[in-house]
């Protein structure tokens, strides 16, 4: 390829210039972090504050976590709208995110009129807002590396205030805002009352902390002990958020989330096992697909199979195809729009149910929005890794690559946790981080690349050589201004 063809413009060498321009400034001033970073990290605090601190707007229920993200989801928009259009790359998710929350929108509109539109507009806003946010106002050189260590701070933190409810033997965060707001949840209530193994597992309360749900806790648990032993392995760090969010599972008592710590942390030592076999994502493919065509073909009950081959109790693994055998022709009967948020699914005509509660994500949002509403949040977390492995790229510091493998993982816990568990609430919400995380380092590294092509006969202040004049030092600062 001739080296005209690499030729770009002025854009991404600019991009690549601010980037070590500011990388350089905030290690020579201790690594402080830009305006943006510092409103992100205070949006991963405020998306882990208890369900008890909502407050109602109208007829709206909100959080200060789904406010603060529709105010920097139109910071991510104008801040998008100021760029270049050649100096930027579009990652999969980048479409199926926005038609994703467009979608649930019309679904629930179709089904239920502008009450359906209520609840689907504030789950849209807090999933295509979350992935806008974490994908767009992200800023240079390891800010991504220090949103997941700020994160993974935050989770020994939630997962010492989730052991106080097995210390307790009570909902200790629920018991405590409750005691602040008035804040009462009927079933919260009544399983207490009943000792139900909905909040207790053999006598003992299951740990749950600010999370809606016990199960939620083991999930986001498994996600950032994930998160953290894949990015920070090289360091006792590392090591230790994911010994404590191990902790914060076995304390959930919830089976499903340690099945997929145990993928992921097999997923992760596989990694660091094979530094130089480029092709180890694709042997798992492989066998992971084989596995599957193999229980699906010759399993008359293929769910139950996988759950138990995964060591789920035999109990959960034909309750669960109990729920797919039932809303499965709920789904097909309304393929395109779902049944909407409050549909009957007839739940009471299978013997083994015992509630209307659906638990696999993937099944539920389909009977919500329709196989396009479940598929196009597939696609969302799964189209960040669109652009293929990037943890080799020479542009991206080690930490990044690692960064960007282990959202990798943390995305096929997701996947796989989706058909066993429903996420709402705080997990809804984290799944677009995620997601929007692994796309802005996806982008990263291609315009970093991009623009050392263009850079390779030029040099900066950094470096010695010679620095975009003019305008170029105020673009520095465009990204923080957005939000300033």
């Amino acid at each position: 390829m001739s080296r005209k063809s690499f030729e770009l413009d002025s854009d991404f060498q600019r991009t690549y210039l601010q980037d070590r321009q500011q990388s350089a400034v905030w290690r020579a001033a201790g690594g402080s972090p830009s305006r943006a970073e510092l409103y992100l990290k205070l949006l991963l605090v405020t998306i882990f504050l208890p369900e008890g601190l909502s407050f109602f707007v109208g007829d709206f229920r909100l959080t200060v976590a789904r406010v603060l993200i529709f105010v920097f989801s139109i910071a991510a928009i104008s801040w998008l709208s100021q760029r270049n259009p050649r100096a930027s790359v579009c990652v999969p998710s980048d479409i199926f995110a926005p038609v994703a929350g467009v979608w649930m929108m019309l679904a629930a509109t179709v089904t239920d009129g502008s009450t359906g539109l209520k609840g689907a507009g504030i789950e849209a806003i807090s999933f295509t807002g979350a992935y806008l946010s974490f994908r767009y106002l992200l800023g240079p050189v390891d800010s991504s590396v220090r949103i997941a260590r700020f994160s993974s701070k935050l989770i020994i933190l939630i997962v010492g205030v989730a052991l106080l409810d097995s210390l307790t033997d009570r909902l200790f965060t629920y018991d405590f805002i409750k005691g602040i707001t008035g804040y009462v949840k009927p079933s919260y209530e009544g399983a207490f009352a009943l000792k139900s193994e909905t909040l207790f597992r053999d006598g003992v309360i299951r740990a749950m902390g600010p999370m809606e749900h016990s199960i939620l806790f083991g999930a986001v648990c498994v996600w950032f002990g994930s998160l953290a032993l894949t990015t920070f392995r090289p360091q006792v760090f590392g090591w230790g958020v994911a010994g404590i969010a191990l902790v914060g599972v076995l304390a959930s008592q919830a089976r499903s989330p340690l099945l997929a710590y145990v993928i992921g942390f097999a997923l992760a030592i596989f990694y660091a096992a094979t530094p130089r076999f480029r092709t180890r994502w694709k042997l798992v493919g492989v066998a992971v697909t084989c596995v599957l065509v193999t229980v699906f073909t010759f399993s008359g009950n293929p769910v139950v199979t996988l759950v138990r081959l995964g060591g789920v109790s035999p109990e959960a693994a034909w309750y669960r195809q109990a729920i797919w055998e039932t809303g499965g022709p709920v789904v097909l009967g309304s393929p395109i729009f779902g049944i909407g948020l409050n549909g009957d699914w007839n739940w009471q005509s299978h013997g083994a149910l015992v509630s209307g509660s659906v638990d696999a994500f993937w099944l539920a949002v389909a009977m919500n929005y329709g196989i396009p509403g479940s598929a196009l949040i597939l696609l969302t977390i799964v189209g960040a890794c669109g652009l293929g492995s990037i943890d080799r790229s020479p542009h991206l510091t080690p930490e990044e690559g690692r960064l960007s493998v282990a959202l990798g993982i943390v995305i096929v816990a997701i996947v796989f946790l989706g058909f066993m568990v429903h996420f709402w609430g705080i997990c809804f919400i984290l799944i677009a981080v995620f997601a929007g995380m692994r796309a802005n380092l996806a982008e990263t590294a291609v315009l970093r690349d991009r623009a050392a092509r263009v850079a390779e006969t030029g040099h900066d202040s950094i470096t010695g050589g010679v620095l975009l004049q003019g305008g170029d030092a105020h673009a520095t600062q465009r990204r923080s201004h957005v939000l300033g």
